[in-house]
C-alpha cells in the first residue's frame, strides 16, 4: 500500500468516524420523526401505511422511509430505531460518497494523497449532524445521494449492461426517497446517458427501469390514498413563489457559517485541478453541482422551511460531491488548511448559530427547541415528548376516570364527548402531530389541524398565508363537525373554538358532493371498486380546493 493510499484511507475513515461521533452526540428525534414512528406502528399492526386506521392518509413525504423504520423496529423501540437507522444511513451515505470521489480522482490519473475538502463543510455545520438522527428521511436522502454518485462514477469506465441497469433502477429510487428529488433524478439520468451513450432502444429500456418502481407506487398511491401526491405536498403547497422568505432561509444557512468562504475555496481547487478533466469528467463534475443548484433554487422559490438548514442539506452535499476529498500538493495545501481552520471555527462557535424559540417569520433550531421542551439533552424516546404534552395528560386522566370516548385538545381547551358513530377510543386534536399520535393507542384518532394527515385539512384554502410550511390550519369547526357529539354543539368549550353555525355548516358540507366523495375515498373499505374509483378520480381529487370557512364550503358543495 502506497503512502498516498494510506493517507487517503486514513482521511476518509477520520471524516466518517468524526461525522458519526458528531451525529450521535446530537442524537434526538423530532416531532415529525414521531409521525413516521406512528405510521411504522400502524404498518407493524397490519393497518397499512396510515397514521389513523380509519382513514387512508399519506402523512409521510418519503414513500420508503416508514417501511424501513417498521422493518428496523422489529429489533426494538421504533423511535430509537428511527434515530439509529437515520444516523446509519447518513454515515453510510457520506462514506460511500467519499469513496466515490476518491475513485473518480484515481480514475482520472491523480496519484497524490487525497485529504478532506468539501467534507469539511459536512463536519462544520450542525444541521448535517442534527438531521442525521431526527427520525426523518434526511439520512436516507444522504445515502441515496452518496450511492448515486458512486454509481455515476463507476460509469466513467466501460460498464456491462447489468451495471447500467442497476444504476438506472437505483437513480429512479430517488423519487421514492423524496418526491422533490425529481430534478436531481432527472439530471443524474441525463448524466448517466451521456457517460454510457447507449443505443436508443437500450436507453428506453433504462428509462423504463428507472421509472418502473416509482410509477408502480404512483398507481398504488392513487388507488390506495386517492391522490397523486403525499398530503404534506398539498398541506404545504404555497400560494405562490416566496422568493423573499426563501432568500432569507438561504442567507440564514450561508451567512452565520461564512459558507461563502469554503465554497469559494473549493471552487478554486476545482479550477486548479481542471487539467486532465475529460468529457466524461466534465459530465461527472457538472451533474451533482447543477443538481444541487437547481434543488437549492427550488427550496428558495417555495420559501425554505421552518427548520434551520434542513432543506438545504441535500443541495449543499450535492454541490460539494466532486470535491469531498481533494489532492494534497504544495499548491493546494494552503487552501486545505484554510478549509480546516474554517471548520474548526464553525464548530467552536456553533452555539451562537442556534435559533431557539417559535417565530413563524424565520426558521429556528428545531433540535434545541425540543431539547428545551422535553428537558432532555437526547430525546430519542416517544415518552420524552408525551410526558410533557398537556393533551396526553388530559387523556391519561380520562382513562383513569373511566370516561367515555372523548375529543381532547389542550390547544382549544376541548374535553367533550365523541360522536357515537366514530369507532375510536379517543380523538386527540394535535398541533404536535407526532407527539399526539404517540400519546394515544393505535385505535385512537389523532386529528391533524395542520393538514399533514388530514385529506380535508391538506386541501383547504390557506388560513395563514406566508407562514412557510404551515399556511393551512384547519378551523376547529371542521374538527368538531367530524368527531364531536352534535348534542354538545352549544357547549361552552365549543364556543371558544367555533360558533354553532360554523360547526353545523361544516357538518352539512361534509355530506355534500365532492367533499363527501373525498372522505369516502379515504374512509370507505378498500374494495376493488373503491380502488378503481380512487385511481380514476385521483387527478381531480388532488387539485380539489376547499374553502377553509365552513359556511363558504357549504355554499360551494351543497348546491
Amino acid at each position: 500500500m502506497t503512502r498516498a493510499a494510506i493517507v487517503t484511507c486514513a482521511s476518509i475513515v477520520a471524516v466518517t468516524v468524526t461525522f458519526a461521533a458528531f451525529a450521535w452526540q446530537r442524537r434526538w428525534i423530532s416531532d415529525d420523526g414521531l409521525i413516521v414512528v406512528r405510521i411504522a406502528e400502524q404498518i407493524e399492526s397490519g393497518h397499512g401505511p396510515v397514521i389513523n386506521r380509519f382513514e387512508r392518509a399519506e402523512a409521510n413525504t418519503s414513500a420508503l422511509w416508514p417501511w424501513l423504520v417498521a422493518a428496523a423496529g422489529e429489533l426494538g423501540d421504533l423511535s430509537v430505531a428511527a434515530v439509529v437507522l437515520g444516523g446509519l444511513c447518513a454515515v453510510a451515505g457520506l462514506l460511500v460518497a467519499l469513496d466515490a470521489t476518491r475513485r473518480w480522482q484515481r480514475a482520472r490519473g491523480c496519484r497524490a494523497p487525497l485529504v478532506p475538502g468539501g467534507a469539511w463543510i459536512v463536519l462544520g455545520m450542525f444541521p448535517f449532524w442534527d438531521y442525521a438522527t431526527a427520525g426523518l428521511e434526511t439520512g436516507l436522502v444522504t445515502l441515496w445521494i452518496g450511492a448515486s454518485w458512486w454509481l455515476l462514477v463507476a460509469l466513467r469506465a466501460p460498464a456491462p449492461p447489468r451495471r447500467q441497469l442497476v444504476t438506472a433502477i437505483a437513480l429512479g429510487l430517488g423519487l421514492l426517497v423524496r418526491p422533490d428529488l425529481a430534478p436531481v433524478v432527472a439530471l443524474f439520468l441525463v448524466a448517466a446517458h451521456r457517460l454510457v451513450r447507449p443505443t436508443r432502444r437500450r436507453a428506453a429500456c433504462y428509462a423504463a427501469a428507472a421509472l418502473a418502481l416509482p410509477l408502480a407506487y404512483e398507481v398504488f398511491r392513487a388507488g390506495y390514498y386517492g391522490a397523486l401526491v403525499p398530503l404534506p405536498a398539498l398541506a404545504k403547497a404555497t400560494t405562490g413563489a416566496h422568493w423573499s422568505h426563501g432568500l432569507h432561509y438561504l442567507a440564514h444557512f450561508v451567512v452565520p457559517y461564512a459558507l461563502w468562504l469554503p465554497l469559494g475555496v473549493l471552487a478554486a481547487l476545482l479550477v486548479l485541478g481542471r487539467r486532465g478533466v475529460t468529457g466524461p469528467d466534465r459530465t461527472l463534475v457538472a451533474a451533482p453541482i447543477v443538481a444541487g443548484l437547481v434543488l437549492a433554487l427550488y427550496v428558495v422559490r417555495i420559501g425554505g422551511d421552518f427548520m434551520h438548514g434542513r432543506m438545504l442539506i441535500a443541495p449543499a452535499l450535492l454541490v460539494v460531491l466532486p470535491a469531498l476529498v481533494v489532492p494534497l500538493s504544495r499548491r493546494s495545501a494552503p487552501a486545505i488548511a484554510l478549509l480546516a481552520a474554517w471548520c474548526a471555527f464553525a464548530i467552536a462557535t456553533m452555539p451562537s448559530y442556534a435559533y431557539a424559540g417559535f417565530d413563524w417569520s424565520s426558521d429556528w433550531d428545531e433540535r434545541d427547541t425540543y431539547v428545551r421542551y422535553t428537558e432532555n439533552e437526547h430525546p430519542i424516546h416517544a415518552d420524552d415528548f408525551v410526558s410533557h404534552h398537556a393533551a396526553a395528560l388530559l387523556y391519561q386522566q380520562a382513562v383513569d376516570d373511566h370516561a367515555p370516548p372523548l375529543v381532547i385538545s389542550d390547544i382549544a381547551g376541548l374535553n367533550v364527548a365523541m360522536r357515537r358513530d366514530v369507532d375510536a377510543s379517543v380523538v386527540m386534536v394535535g398541533g404536535q402531530l407526532g407527539t399526539a399520535g404517540e400519546a394515544i393507542p393505535l385505535d385512537g384518532i389523532v386529528a391533524d389541524i395542520a393538514g399533514l394527515a388530514s385529506p380535508l385539512g391538506a386541501r383547504i384554502t390557506p388560513t395563514f398565508p406566508g407562514r412557510i410550511g404551515h399556511e393551512k390550519q384547519l378551523p376547529w369547526a371542521w374538527v368538531l363537525a367530524q368527531f364531536a357529539d352534535p348534542r354538545w354543539d352549544a357547549a361552552q368549550p365549543f364556543e371558544r373554538a367555533a360558533t354553532v353555525s360554523e360547526i353545523r355548516a361544516a357538518r352539512h358540507a361534509l355530506t355534500c358532493g365532492e367533499l363527501a366523495e373525498l372522505l369516502a375515498s379515504a374512509r370507505e373499505p378498500l374494495t376493488a371498486a373503491r380502488f378503481w374509483d380512487n385511481l380514476t378520480g385521483a387527478w381531480r381529487r388532488t387539485w380539489l380546493e376547499i374553502p377553509s370557512d365552513p359556511i363558504e364550503a357549504e355554499r360551494a358543495f351543497c348546491r
